[in-house]
């Protein structure tokens, strides 16, 4: 999603007169497109603050700010803005813009939702954690949320940049299409299409209905459109993101529509939830050779109790039947996963159920979180995290041993199957990518081939999270 975010902020900022540049030393103005899943994420922004020159402005974006805002009420923010105009987006195409500072916040407290529906507030004034940074980084001139990229045009000119753009594009988020020249993404072949925004589901652990807000789904025709435009500027695989992807209501649609698009190589998506899958959806994997034979499915735990716990909607045996109605397709899919390690009250007998789970499931990947408390979430106000680190640290270690082993086995597997990967590097005769079930892949080749080329390659070797193979 970052990807994503970030294609569509660079787009606006070239619509706006700006150019990119590659290197941070050759910039005037350095973003930051930014997480909050775990803490260790907004420890990294915080520690790459200190490394930026002091003469260079600085903007952060993302998930950071938002919940910082809603998570930390400020007694100048007036009682009828609340949290639905972060939520919410203007109702005219060319907002005012508001919030630079407490002077401003002052003048609107008497205004009328009318009023408020036509305008566009940076956090500057409503923040904290601006005012918290802005001390230490006076350099730092502007915190806006990721769904008023569409109205940066207007935001930069408040910041008296001088600022000449074309104002059908100042739009909504879902509407922006972001430029031949400004993808952020490392693989040129490789776009990331988002089909929803925010999250309803309120586990017990996640911070992202505070930080992205709640359920917005695109429109069909909006994706599609979205789709077309990078497949006819050279893209071959498309990967549909969303916070829970196929809650989306046309999910499945949308999947049947795409792979009928001409250039097309691959179809994926990112991230799906158990409770959301149909058999519609799994036979298409089992049909469809473009879309690819994995699965990311984040499970985050293979015990009931710890799942309740977690607000997560299904049980462990639920789990083990999703992963039954996997294995059971004709098309063999690679499948990987997300689990939290020490969530709060998880005992030793609860992280060996998530072992187990580990053990049938046999993932070739699982995304391993050390639980982490979140500002705002039900946990952080309802449990206690009361697991140790150490014991953290020691699951952690436990289940990636386990992984590795099953890894190995499940790459030993592949040996002499023949399959296509993107080619990422290439150093010499030897090229580097990942594979259509997603494994990383180093191969050797005798002939030439290009960089984000998608190329047939056969399995000649395979350990711990690794295949080897020959084009």
């Amino acid at each position: 999603m970052n990807y994503s975010d970030s294609a569509r902020i660079k787009a606006m900022l070239l619509n706006c007169g700006f150019s990119y540049v590659e290197k941070e030393e050759e910039a005037d103005i350095i973003i930051f497109d930014t997480c909050s899943v775990r803490q260790k994420a907004e420890d990294k922004i915080t520690g790459k603050l200190k490394d930026i020159d002091p003469t260079k402005k600085i903007r952060l974006t993302g998930c950071m700010i938002q919940h910082c805002f809603r998570n930390n009420f400020t007694p100048n923010v007036p009682a009828n803005l609340k949290k639905g105009n972060f939520i919410g987006r203007a109702k005219t195409a060319l907002p005012q813009v508001i919030g630079f500072d407490n002077e401003e916040v002052k003048e609107i407290k008497e205004k009328k939702k009318a009023d408020l529906d036509s305008m566009v507030f940076v956090n500057h004034a409503f923040n904290p954690l601006f005012h918290e940074l802005h001390q230490t980084y006076p350099n730092l001139e502007l915190f806006f949320r990721i769904d008023d990229v569409g109205f940066l045009p207007l935001i930069v000119k408040e910041l008296w940049y001088e600022c000449s753009y074309d104002s059908s594009l100042v739009n909504e988020y879902e509407k922006i299409l972001p430029l031949e020249s400004a993808s952020m993404n490392a693989h040129k072949k490789t776009a990331y299409v988002p089909i929803s925004s925010g999250c309803n589901q309120f586990c017990a652990y996640c911070i992202v209905p505070f930080a992205r807000g709640l359920e917005r789904y695109f429109s069909v025709e909006e994706i599609l459109a979205e789709v077309q435009f990078h497949i006819d500027h050279g893209a071959e695989e498309i990967v549909l993101l969303g916070q829970i992807v196929n809650k989306h209501p046309d999910f499945f649609t949308l999947l049947q529509k795409i792979l009928q698009i001409k250039g097309l190589k691959r179809l994926r998506y990112t991230s799906p939830y158990p409770t959301f899958y149909t058999p519609e959806i799994l036979k298409l994997h089992e049909q469809e050779e473009k879309l690819c034979p994995h699965i990311h499915i984040p499970f985050q735990s293979g015990n009931s109790n710890v799942l309740k716990r977690m607000f997560r909607g299904y049980d462990a045996q639920q789990c083990y039947q999703f992963i039954d109605s996997i294995r059971s397709l004709k098309r063999e899919i690679s499948i990987t996963t997300d689990f939290i390690i020490g969530f709060p009250w998880e005992t030793e007998e609860e992280f060996d159920d998530s072992l187990k789970l580990v053990e049938y499931a046999r993932f070739d990947m699982i995304y391993m979180g050390i639980y982490s408390t979140r500002p705002g979430t039900f946990a952080s106000k309802q449990y206690q995290d009361d697991v140790y680190p150490e014991i953290k640290h020691a699951r952690r270690e436990k289940m990636n041993e386990l992984l590795k082993k099953i890894s190995t086995e499940n790459n030993q597997k592949e040996i002499w199957l023949t399959r296509t990967m993107i080619i990422n590097e290439i150093q010499g005769s030897t090229v580097f990518g990942y594979t259509d079930n997603m494994k990383q892949i180093c191969a050797s080749c005798s002939q030439k081939v290009e960089l984000w080329e998608i190329v047939p390659v056969k399995i000649i070797g395979g350990g711990e999270f690794k295949l080897e193979g020959e084009i």
